[in-house]
């Protein structure tokens, strides 16, 4: 029981992540991890894709949040609504 409640709490992390923007766009986009490295022309790895994507905790650079912000073009803010969990959810 105690499993299920964690796991529904990596869950609720990931539905208001950085990597959830990502991974909704890529799949918006019908594009796989390497074709968005590819569209960022080098910017963006497929293990930066992948860890963003599957990683609750993870917390890009700035740096790296602008490159990601740029090839997305993901207004900025629903990017802050999804992060602070206002996001409507579609």
């Amino acid at each position: 029981m105690e499993l299920d409640n964690q796991n529904k709490g990596e869950k609720d992390k990931m539905r208001h992540s950085f990597g959830s923007i990502v991974k909704a766009y890529r799949e918006r986009k019908g594009l796989t991890q390497l074709e968005l490295a590819v569209k960022s022309k080098g910017e963006l790895s497929t293990a930066t894709i992948s860890k963003a994507e599957t990683d609750p905790s993870y917390n890009p650079k700035l740096t790296t949040f602008i490159k990601f912000y740029k090839i997305m073009d993901v207004p900025f803010e629903e990017i802050i609504a999804t992060l602070e969990g206002t996001a409507d959810d579609k």
